[in-house]
């Protein structure tokens, strides 16, 4: 009968994914941004976050026991806020860029911000 039950069931996977540091190259610096990819367990949100690659990131999304993100992350452009000379918002600059795309990953991911300590990582 169990069996039955569970014959058309997918089984997912609770292992610990790799976790991986990105390399941004020429091409990523000449865009200004790359993609970062983070996950967690979905019963653990005081749980580790982890950054993965781009494979695991659409395989775990597809695992109810995973949350994942996929974060615009700045890499050039003015380090701070810039405004033009009327007033306005000329550039928001990288450090609240950065700071723009925690925020936003830690309504999904509460501890995002913890794995991000250095807003500015690989800026140029």
């Amino acid at each position: 009968m169990y069996k039955d039950l569970i014959s058309d069931k997918k089984l997912y996977s609770l292992d610990i994914p790799n976790t991986i540091v990105p390399t941004p190259d020429k091409f990523d610096y000449e865009s200004g941004f790359i993609q970062r990819y983070i996950v967690q367990k979905a019963n653990d949100v005081n749980g580790f976050v982890y950054e993965v690659n781009l494979d695991t990131y659409q395989t775990l999304s597809e695992n109810p026991y995973w949350l994942v993100y996929s974060m615009r992350w700045r890499l050039v452009g003015p380090m701070d806020t810039t405004y033009k000379a009327d007033g306005t918002l000329g550039d928001m600059g990288v450090r609240a860029s950065n700071k723009a795309s925690i925020s936003l990953a830690s309504n999904l991911i509460k501890n995002a911000g913890l794995y991000f300590p250095n807003i500015l990582q690989f800026y140029k």
